[in-house]
């Protein structure tokens, strides 16, 4: 089953993403930052070119592994936003 864990720091922190048992665990963890204007947050993440290389256990799901990390972030840190794509990243905006 797999986790995510937004760490604050200030006003900018970690998203941790973990999959697999206690024992199995795989773990990678993206930067994100407050924003200002109508954008909550922002969250970034390797291109497809870089996901590959640092993350050789999740080759081929980058797209779902980012899917699914917006949606549990905006769960937790804002519930009613909406979330825009870019090529590294995503933001938070406000609903």
């Amino acid at each position: 089953m797999a986790k995510v864990k937004v760490i604050g720091k200030g006003r900018s922190g970690k998203v941790q993403y973990t999959e697999g048992s206690f024992f199995n665990s795989k773990t990678c963890e993206f930067y994100w930052e407050f924003s200002g204007g109508d954008t909550l947050a922002t969250i970034w993440f390797p291109t497809e070119e870089k996901w590959n290389a640092q993350l050789p256990w999740a080759v081929g799901r980058r797209k779902a592994i980012m899917d699914f990390v917006a949606e549990e972030v905006r769960k937790q840190m804002a519930k009613s936003s909406t979330i825009k794509w870019e090529d590294d990243r995503f933001h938070l905006l406000h609903g």
